[in-house]
């Protein structure tokens, strides 16, 4: 397993360096410019990849639609609460296996009615407001302006999400929209950040920095 990981490890790194190379004979860049877009470029491939791995396992399982559906509803609030990552694309693979095709699973066998929904996503929502964005340790989030106007993106999708939870009639798709906004919830929880021992609030430091 350790060696099969290592040589996927390479060939992610070899296909990066290829791809590299091709994109900067006509973009002509040097130095750290170099290094950001090779690191791009292999970032793109490992979630690639990772993405590849869980939908297929979806697939395998039936439940490709469901986990699919969960993805864009987690990713809808993400973009704005942002939240912890993984520190490697192993675990990071894991992870979204558990979250998107355990996920799926277990929410063919939940039940919820509107009044628990609305209870659920006040809770989701109050902690929306009071937690995000949350930043890591690689991308801290800086500058108070930019952070007040996350917020209040990942409020309003929170709010638009409930009320399409409490609208549709089907218990499956009300169910995989209370999972997935709960797992970002999660994400940005200072205990959260607490337990797996990572920084939070990672912007104070660089902020008290350069004030």
């Amino acid at each position: 397993m350790i060696i099969k990981q290592i040589l996927e490890a390479n060939l992610t790194e070899k296909l990066a360096n290829a791809v590299t190379v091709k994109l900067n004979r006509h973009l002509k860049k040097e130095g750290l410019e170099l290094m950001k877009m090779k690191l791009g470029v292999e970032i793109i491939f490992i979630n690639v990849t990772k993405f590849l791995i869980v939908f297929t396992a979806a697939a395998l399982f039936g439940l490709l639609k469901e986990a699919l559906f969960m993805s864009l509803i987690f990713g809808s609030v993400r973009k704005s609460a942002f939240g912890l990552h993984a520190k490697n694309s192993i675990v990071c693979t894991l992870v979204t296996f558990l979250m998107f095709v355990g996920g799926s699973y277990i929410s063919h066998s939940i039940k919820l009615n509107n009044y628990l929904i609305l209870l659920i996503f006040t809770v989701l929502n109050i902690l929306l407001f009071k937690y995000a964005p949350a930043d890591t340790e690689n991308h801290p989030i800086l500058g108070r302006k930019l952070r007040k106007k996350l917020r209040k993106e990942a409020v309003t999708v929170g709010i638009l999400l409930m009320c399409l939870a409490m609208i549709v009639s089907n218990q499956l798709i009300k169910s995989l929209i209370v999972l997935s906004v709960g797992y970002e919830v999660i994400s940005i929880l200072p205990i959260t950040y607490k337990i797996l021992n990572r920084g939070y609030k990672n912007y104070e430091k660089l902020e008290r920095a350069n004030s």
